[in-house]
């Protein structure tokens, strides 16, 4: 176990100068996890990288980047140029949206949900429409930042429920990994002090995604350090060993701040935690963490679902298992629009 001050006091002693400005190759932060890439601080042929990796393990042929004839991207926030992926609706009008957020240990720009072709068709046949969104990223974007730009996506998204043909009231996240993590957080926000029958987010469901950010952290495992470090808010505490109390207790705030632990309230929306038991990058027991302090505080509907044998990522999977988890989250979805 290494003491949030000491972890603390290593990133500032490292500095993290090789995260400004275009970095090398040598510099770059790569996880190969069950053949899949899950966070690269590297240039972007380390995202054509990533689609190599993946379709290699296919058994049958998939696009990475899947936009199906229709398929439209938006601009929802003129700033930063944040775009959403619109994908095309199955009727004129849709029993819901479901809105995913794509992983990446929040370091992976664009858009697109990857595989989004393992959706389309059980999404279509439940007249759900699908988006998709891009928020900021780290290290520039740090802490709430990037829930910030999740949490006006879905307002955006919302606010044009019209002309999207969807009821703006039928709203579900579905986040992977580092997005499963933005998905709870906004579906936290956007549901705390509202009546349920108000709120836009109906349910959220997350898959393998870093619940309790401060318990990961103390694990020891150094790329669990490194992926938070680089998304926490930057100290600007000195580097002096008799500020390690102060440094600590920094550490803890900006971990609580962005924790959905620490953020759990009452009025949590329906929310189905799906984690295998093999995920060897973020533990199974960040979901049960979640899951237990729901129940702790007599929140009753939040759904644990530990799938046995899965890995970090499991979606990737071309194996009917890991389908069958995808459609227990849409008929979990549906099931909450009632």
């Amino acid at each position: 176990m290494i003491p949030l001050a000491q972890a603390l006091k290593r990133r500032i002693n490292k500095k993290q100068a090789n995260i400004t400005g275009r970095p090398s190759i040598r510099r770059s932060f790569l996880i190969f996890h069950n053949g899949f890439l899950l966070c690269a601080g590297a240039p972007l042929c380390n995202i054509f990288l990533l689609g190599i990796i993946l379709l290699a393990g296919c058994k049958s042929p998939q696009e990475l980047f899947y936009r199906p004839p229709g398929t439209a991207v938006e601009v929802y926030e003129t700033v930063s140029r944040l775009h959403i992926t619109v994908y095309p609706a199955a009727r004129e009008k849709s029993a819901g949206a479901v809105i995913f957020i794509h992983g990446g240990g929040w370091r992976i720009g664009g858009s697109d949900i990857p595989l989004f072709q393992d959706w389309e068709n059980e999404l279509r046949s439940r007249n759900l429409r699908a988006f998709s969104i891009e928020h900021r990223t780290a290290p520039a974007a740090r802490g709430r930042d990037q829930i910030e730009d999740c949490i006006k996506a879905v307002q955006y998204i919302q606010n044009n429920a019209d002309r999207f043909g969807i009821p703006p009231r039928r709203i579900a996240l579905v986040g992977f990994s580092s997005g499963g993590h933005l998905a709870v957080m906004t579906a936290l926000f956007l549901s705390k002090n509202i009546p349920r029958r108000e709120s836009a987010v109906r349910s959220v469901v997350s898959f393998y995604a870093p619940l309790d950010p401060a318990a990961m952290f103390t694990s020891g495992d150094e790329n669990i350090h490194r992926l938070l470090l680089n998304y926490l808010p930057d100290s600007q505490i000195p580097d002096d060993e008799d500020e390690s109390k102060s440094r600590e207790a920094f550490l803890r705030r900006a971990l609580m701040d962005i924790s959905p632990v620490d953020n759990l309230h009452t009025a949590c929306p329906p929310s189905l935690l799906i984690h295998g038991d093999s995920d060897s990058l973020v533990p199974a027991e960040q979901s049960i963490r979640f899951a237990n302090a729901a129940a702790g505080r007599n929140i009753r509907n939040v759904t644990l679902q530990i799938v046995k044998g899965a890995e970090h990522n499991f979606n990737q999977s071309r194996n009917g298992w890991a389908r069958n988890e995808e459609k227990r989250a849409l008929d979990f979805i549906i099931n909450n629009f009632n």
